[in-house]
């Protein structure tokens, strides 16, 4: 197992004869405090129960440190989790040290009995929770205070990766309530700790908590931030006491919600409606453009930081995505890149429900569909289009979400709002306005040129209310003084009948790009370290090169012919959303031949994702995955994905093991084979570089913390060296 990846739940029922609660999915991170509320009878102890296998799940898995948890010996789960839990122990006649001595029990024999070294890892543990002078003590004769430090003194001596904690503060006075959290807290800080725990006390969950998971009415109600979840709406309707008074309990531990008349959409024009749908929700605004890559993410995310700057709860929403670029959420879900970089901005941790469609091409005519973070599957653009309005309650679910946790939502469009072919059925510019009934900022990018035909057209496109729903102009990307657009300014306004509220000066800034339209693609000049990236076809997060392109002393350079590769000090195969379609096309034009001729001079040859599997010996798609591939190895019928319910389907012919299976033959650079699956692997990574070589041989030993998203499973057919921990890579 890895240094520690904390623990996970992934779509797990509970219960005892029958469920209490489904599809549960949230996970702890090291260093991280996660709480659970919720009124009596929820489910808060059976979910700890089942973590811990005090009770069997009735569905889903359990992953600890990474590894799920059925394949575990209970010594080894013992060795990463610890347990306070006070009905837990009933010690007859034993001493305070005795009950300490229990912890160190999954390092000792089966006879129990204790080294020095244990010896000294509980006197440690007895010390922090200042409880040395109880040992000789017995533990029926001490206080519930005392009692709640000695168990956690047994759960430290345990050396823990994971500390699970069933409402540690009850029947404390408030003194040993405060001890005993302070060391909670101190101990999570200095061991670097996962820590799970339920608590009554809303007041202690909010200020202690990383992350709070609300449960009620037989499912968790939310997962989020103590800001996002402590609403006043939200936790009266959690606890049933929407209407009652609570002034018996003085002040209540929720964050006011948001007050209409403190919006900060509050300059002219930009209100939102007073008969608006967000049913006294988060405000809106809204940023379309007059085409792709006019700034909108941009102009997005610089309101999110102002809003955010201003002291208030902003969130950013795009509701379909069109991206190869992405990036996984801490519940493991898949979300557009630019989406995270606006929630970063918005001081908020990135959520999948922030960006809920996500297409990433797999072809020039088709996409993988993401929804709400999960793959549903690939359809071609006409299949799309015909069933894109099946995602409308997705998206509106989706942004109610969000509205609930915020005061302002901020919500990015797509290319141009006046697609005229495309405008029917829109679910991501005008479409979306009107069904959040948000008003608009139209951006134009003068930097092009043309910005007068783009805003003034755009707003001649629009239908009459449609144009009202348009409250101001930004002329975006200008070089120069702005007072020389003063003129422009003045003619805007005059023939399009709209405010311009802004004209932003061109801004040198490297964000994450979403999608092929970049100018990083653009550059030739080789410099003192050169990294020669492969252009694919079908490249798919290519950001994961920004760090490099930060150093003066560092080129990247992408190519698409091997007359360019030159001689780089390194060449990387990126990430691809068509592994076997991009690997024949690289062989087919000569690239995969100078790519195996520059290894064999000794150039370091390095494969990210798609990258990564082409470098084996073949790749495979026995299920039809991606929407088209390499050479048929048999005939038979076609495969094919289907959506029902947002739930991922296969057609029957897909049980008959394979009857087709796509192959494309690899660069044999490393002894891999890959086959591509029909779950897509959606995880974060937390491990070691453990076998690095060449130019590389300074990373080994290091750190490595990243995300997994791959529809492959790669393994050695003979002996190769790690590259990462966890076979996550390998390397000649």
């Amino acid at each position: 197992m890895s240094d520690n990846q904390g623990i996970r739940a992934e779509k797990l029922n509970i219960g005892y004869k029958s469920d209490l609660i489904r599809d549960i999915s949230f996970s702890v991170q090291p260093g991280k405090i996660v709480t659970l509320i919720g009124p009596n009878g929820c489910g808060k102890t059976t979910l700890l129960k089942t973590l811990t296998g005090e009770l069997a799940a009735r569905g889903g898995v359990i992953y600890i440190d990474g590894t799920d948890k059925q394949s575990l010996k209970a010594s080894e789960i013992a060795k990463c989790m610890s347990l306070v839990m006070t009905y837990k122990i009933r010690p007859e006649l034993m001493t305070c040290r005795e009950v300490v001595e229990i912890g160190r029990y999954p390092y000792t024999g089966r006879l129990g009995i204790l080294s020095e070294n244990d010896r000294e890892k509980v006197e440690e543990a007895m010390k922090w929770t200042d409880i040395s002078e109880l040992g000789e003590k017995l533990f029926s004769d001490i206080s519930d205070g005392q009692k709640q430090r000695v168990l956690l003194a047994r759960a430290i001596c345990q050396e823990p990766k994971i500390l699970i904690l069933d409402e540690p503060t009850s029947f404390l006075d408030i003194r040993h309530k405060i001890d005993i959290l302070q060391k909670i807290r101190d101990y999570v800080k200095e061991k670097n700790i996962a820590v799970l725990m339920s608590l009554h006390e809303l007041e202690i969950a909010r200020n202690i908590s990383d992350t709070i998971v609300a449960m009620g009415d037989g499912e968790i109600q939310k997962i989020g931030t103590p800001r996002e979840v402590f609403s006043e709406t939200f936790i009266r309707k959690l606890y049933h006491i929407e209407g009652m008074s609570t002034e018996l309990l003085g002040n209540m531990p929720w964050y006011e919600d948001s007050d209409d008349a403190e919006s900060p959409l509050r300059a002219e024009g930009l209100k939102a409606s007073d008969d608006s749908q967000n049913n006294g929700k988060a405000k809106v605004i809204m940023i379309q453009g007059t085409m792709s890559n006019a700034g909108k993410s941009v102009i997005a995310a610089g309101l999110c930081r102002i809003f955010s700057d201003d002291g208030y709860r902003v969130a950013p929403f795009k509701s379909q995505n069109m991206a190869l670029n992405s990036y996984i959420t801490k519940e493991g879900l898949e979300m557009g890149r630019a989406q995270v970089m606006q929630a970063e901005c918005a001081r908020i941790e990135p959520m999948a429900i922030m960006n809920p469609i996500l297409l990433k091409p797999t072809s020039d005519t088709g996409s993988q569909v993401i929804v709400n973070g999960k793959v549903v599957g690939n359809m071609k653009a006409m299949e799309y289009f015909r069933h894109k309005k099946d995602y409308i309650k997705d998206i509106r679910d989706a942004y109610d979400r969000i509205a609930d946790m915020v005061d302002i939502i901020v919500v990015e469009g797509a290319g141009s709002p006046v697609e005229m072919n495309l405008k029917e059925d829109d679910i991501v510019n005008m479409g979306l306005a009107e069904m959040i009934d948000a008003p608009v900022l139209l951006v134009g990018d003068i930097d092009r040129g043309g910005v007068f035909p783009q805003l003034l057209g755009t707003l001649d496109l629009f239908e009459e209310n449609e144009r009202k729903r348009v409250k101001g102009l930004i002329v975006n990307k200008f070089r120069g003084d702005s007072r020389l657009f003063e003129d422009g300014v003045k003619i805007l306004e005059e023939r399009g009948k709209t405010k311009v509220v802004g004209v932003v000066p061109f801004l040198k800034v490297s964000l994450d790009d979403e999608d092929s339209l970049s100018d990083r693609f653009e550059k030739r000049e080789a410099k003192e370290f050169d990294i020669a990236v492969i252009r694919l076809n079908h490249i798919s997060n290519f950001t994961d090169f920004d760090t490099f392109e930060q150093l003066e002393e560092v080129s990247v350079r992408y190519i698409t012919d091997s007359r360019e590769l030159g001689s780089p000090d390194m060449i990387i195969l990126p990430g691809s959303k068509n592994t076997l379609a991009d690997l024949r096309a690289i062989k087919e034009s000569g690239l995969g031949r100078s790519i195996i001729e520059r290894a064999k001079s000794g150039t370091c040859i390095f494969g990210i994702c798609g990258g990564y599997q082409m470098l084996g010996r073949k790749v495979e798609d026995p299920y039809g995955v991606e929407a088209e591939g390499g050479n048929e190895k048999s005939e038979g019928s076609d495969y094919h994905w289907k959506t029902e319910n947002n739930r991922t389907l296969v057609n029957s012919q897909m049980k008959q093991e394979s009857q087709r299976i796509r192959c494309e033959e690899g660069l044999g650079l490393l002894p891999v084979d890959t086959t591509l699956e029909l779950e897509k692997v959606r995880t974060n990574y937390s491990g070691k570089v453990v076998g690095a070589t060449g130019i590389l041989s300074g990373l080994e030993g290091l750190d490595v913390e990243g995300y997994e998203i791959h529809m492959g499973k790669t393994t050695p057919y003979e002996d190769v060296t790690e590259f990462t921990s966890e076979n996550t890579g390998y390397c000649n």
